[in-house]
């Protein structure tokens, strides 16, 4: 049957004139293209043969570099190694020892199991293999160069395998020319090291490049230590742990304060089952924790590791094995993103004789610098420590009722905000406060925002938002637009304190509104609401959405910055802001308060 002709139009992709007969490929275009699904880079090269170190119960791998993987790969482990049957079978496609049966897809424990790494790896390389098992008296190499094998001989060789991938990608060149500069595919190697050495504490881990040792964590019992090895004490000490069970899930491992952040997610490590995964729900879930304690565009420090049930995952979604699915979506959701306002609420960074205290960003004097070492071993301490012992609390909390003076308070004890001195205002927006051992400057706005924002929030959590009724009610005309988004959160507004009646095809009444925020212009506060429904509501959860919403409110609610405020109003300001939660920021992420050492201080004017 013939096709009918199809006319010309720019932009559509035709065929060249070539034979109607499909044809089978050959195998070793079938096996460089299968290749091209595992190996992207030299990094998806060391992902593969260190999992299968890992998978094989190895206690110490080293992995060799040169040319930034472009030249060799080399990574030799301890582990249980294979004799000379499996070793041919193991470089075939889909050949593998950990599945038999579908059913066994259900309940996958290991790193790898498609059988593809070491056939696809291959197929684009000059690879030997050296390997040996306990119980042989001799090992077996095997070399393979473009998928042909070319050699199987009897070798001396200690337990566990050893194996060389040179010159990849020297058979396909239009993918090699695509690797980018040895500096550029080192940094992915050492990415992928340093996630495979997060969720393996238990195994020495060394990495090397052009004999200069990159890596070298020792095997340990204590993931806190691991972490530390591997992202660095700097790092480390802003991190504190993470112990949370719920509905069969475990979460374990560590995250950061809200003062240290990234510009981007790279240090967000998140693992299941001790797998490193990319998943939009498991970041949903850790940034909506976050979400009115970082600044937008900021990233947590994060090494998490989530314990499932392995039938309740399923890990054979892609090739590389970086993507999971959950069977139970919500049910992780809810787990994770409680696991972390779980700790975030506590705030074990937060020192528990301090009510102000607030680190600031700028530089630390030597004195502060001598001291971080025992704030690591303090932190690493902390990791065995059980959270559900931990009483410390985010945020500004009120000192006992009684009207007590600095004088009359034991030494090194902090008074509360607001029975510091008030040295004044600055710009009608910073409050300038002097403490006994520093000075601390606080924002208006950001300090009202934050403390109207948690009695909303409280209010919404337990179902009861205040609202007042107006004396008279005000109308609102509104586009098609927003009078299907209105119609759409119906439910959500209402449940936000505003009372709604039709009043005409586009307009509307407003009857009521939150009673915390009575005093602000009804219609600009609705159609923010409603703004903030509308654009978050498509793409965020319903909680997530609910606290940028309540964020908005607040924000309108609060004491703008530029506003005079009598003495009276400030010591109310400050004596509210201890009585909140998360008070060290406001809903948005900025800080609320910065506190100077005195120390810092008087290094401004460069006094010892």
């Amino acid at each position: 049957m013939s096709l009918p002709a199809l006319p010309f139009a720019p932009g559509l992709c035709y065929f060249p004139a070539m034979s109607p007969k499909i044809k089978i490929l050959p195998s070793e275009l079938v096996d460089q293209i299968a290749a091209g699904e595992v190996v992207e880079r030299p990094a998806s090269v060391v992902k593969e043969l260190v999992e299968n170190s890992l998978d094989a119960g190895s206690s110490r791998v080293t992995c060799r570099v040169e040319e930034g993987g472009r030249k060799l790969v080399n990574v030799i482990d301890n582990g249980l190694g294979m004799d000379r049957d499996d070793l041919v079978l193991a470089c075939t496609r889909h050949a593998t020892s950990k599945i038999i049966k579908s059913s066994d897809l259900e309940r996958i424990v290991t790193l790898g199991f498609r059988g593809e790494a070491l056939s696809s790896i291959a197929a684009v390389s000059r690879m030997t293999i050296t390997t040996r098992r306990k119980e042989d008296k001799a090992g077996t190499r095997l070399t393979i160069a473009g998928g042909s094998r070319a050699e199987l001989v009897d070798v001396g060789a200690p337990v566990g395998t050893d194996v060389k991938v040179e010159d990849l990608f020297f058979n396909t060149p239009a993918r090699r020319k695509f690797l980018r500069t040895t500096p550029t595919e080192m940094t992915h190697i050492q990415t992928w090291i340093s996630r495979l050495g997060l969720a393996r504490s238990n195994v020495h881990l060394i990495l090397q490049h052009a004999k200069r040792t990159l890596l070298d964590a020792q095997a340990t019992d204590d993931p806190a230590q691991r972490t530390a090895a591997i992202l660095g004490r700097q790092v480390f000490e802003h991190l504190y742990p993470v112990d949370y069970t719920e509905s069969g899930i475990r979460i374990s491992g560590l995250l950061s304060d809200p003062e240290h952040t990234r510009s981007n997610p790279r240090n967000i490590y998140l693992f299941v089952n001790g797998r490193f995964v990319r998943d939009r729900l498991l970041q949903h879930a850790l940034l909506s924790a976050y979400l009115t304690v970082i600044p937008h565009g900021r990233y947590p420090l994060v090494v998490l590791d989530l314990h499932i049930d392995h039938g309740s995952v399923d890990v054979n979604v892609h090739p590389q094995k970086t993507e999971v699915r959950f069977s139970d979506t919500n049910r992780v959701h809810r787990a994770l993103s409680s696991a972390v306002a779980d700790v975030l609420a506590r705030a074990p960074w937060m020192k528990s004789t301090r009510t102000y205290l607030i680190k600031s960003q700028s530089t630390t004097d030597s004195t502060s610098k001598s001291q971080s070492a025992d704030r690591v071993r303090d932190a690493l301490a902390r990791y065995h420590t059980s959270i559900g012992k931990q009483t410390s609390s985010f945020g500004l909390r009120a000192k006992p009722a009684q009207k007590a003076t600095e004088a009359a308070r034991p030494a090194g004890e902090d008074l509360p905000l607001s029975e510091l001195k008030l040295l004044g205002t600055l710009w009608n927006t910073y409050i300038f406060l002097a403490a006994p051992d520093g000075l601390l400057v606080v924002d208006q706005h950001a300090a009202a925002e934050r403390i109207t924002f948690e009695r909303l929030r409280q209010q919404f959590d337990n179902r009861k938002v205040a609202s007042q009724r107006m004396l008279v009610p005000v109308q609102l005309n509104l586009d098609g637009a927003a009078l299907a988004g209105l119609e759409r959160y119906a439910s959500e507004i209402a449940d936000m304190g505003f009372e709604v009646e039709p009043f005409g095809p586009t307009t509307v009444n407003i009857t009521a509104v939150p009673a915390l925020l009575a005093h602000v212009q009804p219609t600009a506060l609705l159609l923010d609401v409603l703004d903030e429904f509308t654009e978050t509501g498509r793409d965020t959860s319903g909680h997530s959405a609910r606290l940028e919403v309540i964020g908005r409110m607040a924000c309108h609610a609060s004491v703008r910055a530029g506003k005079a405020l009598p003495e009276a109003e400030i010591r109310e300001l400050l004596r509210q802001l201890e009585q909140v939660d998360f008070a060290g920021t406001c809903p948005h992420g900025r800080p609320v308060l910065v506190r100077f050492e005195k120390s810092e201080v008087a290094h401004w004017f460069h006094r010892t």
